[in-house]
């Protein structure tokens, strides 16, 4: 028996395999989509990219209308859903990661004069000075430094800032150190610090109406980064870009595409940091607490004078630093080709079905049967809600649900009066 022959029986087994593959693929559209065509097809399609481009740009542009309240319903959801769902274990202690130092309670004074009317309290800088010293010494194991203290004015002692100035710059050209510079919104300018050295901006866009912290930016004003994009691309080794799509900008980290803005999730809470287990004060530091591979990250993690309201809570500006610079190392601003996919699937299926195609819908006799009913009618905004929630708990997107309703019931509402005009004519 030839080869060619024996190979008939093999082609025939596979083409009937695919047929019958082809015949169940189509059954499963057309149940899902009854009545398609490629007509339809196409106009769901476009429909469905337009819905797609709006909510990324949503995701990572728009700071109005956040619905600050709303996204904390949805974080305490997420945490349901992870715990008691999922069961999905809490992050590693924050001591594994990261070296917490206190600033809180290790002050200096600068004097009043004629420039300063009263006393201003600032970070003791020949202790920190000091303990930069010892991380200077370590840095073979250090990770990065992320200094969150601003450096405003000289103190009243040169000497130690002379000291505090040679620790940065050593820190600094090992490529890992950075501290706050600011961006003066009114003037248009970066305020640096006094002193020489890395520096990147700590700041944050408040929401519209309100002064709560809810999303962070990763580059801003023209190219600015933040401390936490800077810590992530010094021990990641990776580049967050800014690039441009005719006149659209946006982002990537190695090559992948990128949230500028996210709503970070706080992995680490400011009620779960217990003092000298999980943050010890800076005067209190040794080398002897430093472990490999550690980000050392320096602050008023009690809160006593860098404090914001956050979706989970008040937290401290470190403790925000820390969960940024984490959603970063877990990719929460990644947007991947499954996430793109899941996008399309769901918006092409509420597309096709609040334009192409509605089921007739008995309003039922008895309250199961409304209720059923009920559900049947309003399925596009029940696949809408399931949506946002499989984008939060597993892609950490946090969609803004009633952008989506809204959307989809204009479009109902529109439908019904132009339904009712045509029945009146």
């Amino acid at each position: 028996m030839s080869k060619k022959a024996s190979s008939k029986p093999k082609q025939y087994f596979f083409a009937k395999i695919a047929q019958k593959f082809w015949r169940l693929a189509g059954k499963i559209i057309f149940f899902f989509l009854p009545e398609i065509n490629w007509k339809r097809t196409g106009w769901s399609a476009l429909h469905s990219v337009w819905l797609i481009a709006v909510t990324l740009l949503w995701l990572g542009y728009v700071n109005v209308m956040d619905g600050f309240g709303f996204m904390n319903d949805h974080m305490n959801m997420k945490a349901f859903v992870n715990d008691v769902v999922l069961r999905k274990p809490p992050p590693p202690d924050v001591t594994e990661k990261y070296l917490l130092l206190n600033t809180s309670r290790n002050n200096a004074l600068v004097p009043l004069d004629n420039d300063n009317t009263i006393n201003t309290v600032i970070t003791d800088r020949r202790l920190l000075a000091e303990k930069l010293a010892i991380i200077d010494q370590n840095a073979d194991k250090i990770a990065y430094v992320i200094c969150d203290v601003f450096f405003e004015f000289p103190s009243d002692d040169p000497l130690a800032d002379s000291l505090l100035q040679k620790m940065i710059l050593s820190l600094s050209a090992k490529n890992m150190f950075t501290m706050p510079a600011f961006y003066n919104d009114r003037e248009r300018q970066l305020v640096p610090p006094v002193f020489e050295g890395n520096n990147g901006l700590s700041q944050y866009r408040s929401s519209y109406l309100n002064e709560q912290f809810l999303k962070y930016t990763f580059i801003l004003y023209g190219g600015q980064h933040q401390m936490p994009l800077q810590a992530f691309e010094s021990v990641s080794r990776k580049e967050m870009k800014r690039k441009k799509l005719w006149f659209i900008p946006f982002y990537t980290i190695d090559g992948r595409w990128a949230l500028n803005t996210i709503i970070p999730e706080f992995r680490y809470k400011q009620s779960d940091l217990v003092e000298g287990i999980n943050y010890i004060h800076l005067g209190l530091f040794e080398d002897y607490f430093i472990r490999e591979g550690q980000v050392v990250i320096i602050g008023d993690f009690e809160g006593i004078y860098d404090v914001h309201q956050t979706i989970t809570a008040f937290a401290s500006g470190p403790i925000v630093l820390l969960n940024v610079f984490e959603a970063l190392m877990n990719g929460d601003n990644i947007i991947s080709l499954s996430y793109l996919l899941l996008l399309f699937v769901v918006f092409f299926y509420v597309t096709y079905h609040s334009f192409f195609y509605k089921r007739e819908i008995s309003p039922g006799h008895t309250r199961f049967q409304r209720i059923v009913s009920f559900i049947k009618g309003k399925w596009n905004y029940f696949v809408l809600l399931i949506l946002v929630y499989v984008s939060m708990v597993f892609f950490s997107h946090y969609i803004h649900i009633l952008i989506l309703l809204s959307y989809f019931g204009l479009i109902e509402t529109a439908e019904t009066f132009l339904s009712k005009r045509q029945q009146r004519q």
